[in-house]
Protein backbone atom coordinates (compact mmCIF):
# COMPACT_ATOMS: atom_id res chain seq x y z
CA UNK A 1 0.00 0.00 0.00
CA UNK A 2 1.28 3.56 -0.91
CA UNK A 3 0.54 6.88 0.13
CA UNK A 4 -0.90 10.20 -1.64
CA UNK A 5 2.51 10.43 -3.40
CA UNK A 6 3.15 6.83 -3.99
CA UNK A 7 5.42 6.41 -1.30
CA UNK A 8 5.74 2.82 1.06
CA UNK A 9 3.82 3.39 4.15
CA UNK A 10 6.86 3.98 7.36
CA UNK A 11 6.25 4.38 10.45
CA UNK A 12 7.78 6.77 12.58
CA UNK A 13 9.96 3.65 14.34
CA UNK A 14 11.23 2.50 10.88
CA UNK A 15 12.54 5.68 9.37
CA UNK A 16 16.41 5.74 10.24
CA UNK A 17 18.76 8.66 11.08
CA UNK A 18 20.23 10.14 8.29
CA UNK A 19 23.94 11.44 7.83
CA UNK A 20 24.47 15.10 8.73
CA UNK A 21 26.88 15.71 5.88
CA UNK A 22 24.42 14.68 3.04
CA UNK A 23 23.35 17.36 1.76
CA UNK A 24 20.15 18.36 -1.37
CA UNK A 25 18.70 20.90 -3.77
CA UNK A 26 15.85 20.81 -5.37
CA UNK A 27 12.38 21.88 -5.86
CA UNK A 28 10.50 21.48 -2.45
CA UNK A 29 14.14 20.62 -1.08
CA UNK A 30 15.37 23.39 1.17
CA UNK A 31 19.04 23.60 1.23
CA UNK A 32 20.80 23.78 4.37
CA UNK A 33 18.00 22.14 6.39
CA UNK A 34 18.94 18.81 7.85
CA UNK A 35 18.10 16.14 5.21
CA UNK A 36 15.33 13.55 5.61
CA UNK A 37 14.56 9.96 4.96
CA UNK A 38 11.47 10.71 3.01
CA UNK A 39 13.88 13.44 1.02
CA UNK A 40 14.26 10.59 -1.70
CA UNK A 41 11.08 10.96 -3.03
CA UNK A 42 11.23 13.85 -4.29
CA UNK A 43 12.38 13.77 -8.16
CA UNK A 44 14.31 16.83 -8.74
CA UNK A 45 16.04 16.78 -5.69
CA UNK A 46 20.32 15.99 -5.52
CA UNK A 47 22.00 15.15 -3.33
CA UNK A 48 25.96 15.57 -2.30
CA UNK A 49 28.57 14.63 0.53
CA UNK A 50 29.86 17.45 2.62
CA UNK A 51 33.01 15.41 3.17
CA UNK A 52 33.58 14.80 -0.63
CA UNK A 53 31.57 17.77 -1.96
CA UNK A 54 30.75 15.14 -4.34
CA UNK A 55 27.61 12.77 -5.12
CA UNK A 56 29.93 9.99 -4.09
CA UNK A 57 30.48 9.64 -0.35
CA UNK A 58 34.25 8.77 0.79
CA UNK A 59 33.57 5.43 0.87
CA UNK A 60 33.18 5.80 -3.05
CA UNK A 61 29.24 4.99 -2.65
CA UNK A 62 26.70 6.74 -4.36
CA UNK A 63 24.95 9.34 -1.40
CA UNK A 64 20.92 9.66 -0.87
CA UNK A 65 18.86 9.87 1.91
CA UNK A 66 18.07 6.20 1.65
CA UNK A 67 21.61 4.77 2.00
CA UNK A 68 23.30 7.66 3.34
CA UNK A 69 22.33 5.51 7.26
CA UNK A 70 23.74 3.79 10.37
CA UNK A 71 25.01 0.53 8.34
CA UNK A 72 27.21 2.86 6.68
CA UNK A 73 30.92 3.69 7.46
CA UNK A 74 31.29 7.06 6.69
CA UNK A 75 28.05 7.93 8.64
CA UNK A 76 27.83 10.86 11.07
CA UNK A 77 25.25 11.13 13.65
CA UNK A 78 26.52 14.69 14.68
CA UNK A 79 25.74 17.79 13.08
CA UNK A 80 29.47 19.07 12.09
CA UNK A 81 28.79 22.31 13.85
CA UNK A 82 28.92 20.08 16.62
CA UNK A 83 32.99 19.44 16.16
Amino acid sequence: MRDAKGRPPVSSQEVPDVCRRLRSKGAGVVYGNAVGWDAGYVSTAVFWCLTTADSMGPDDGFVHPHVCVASRACFCRDSLADR
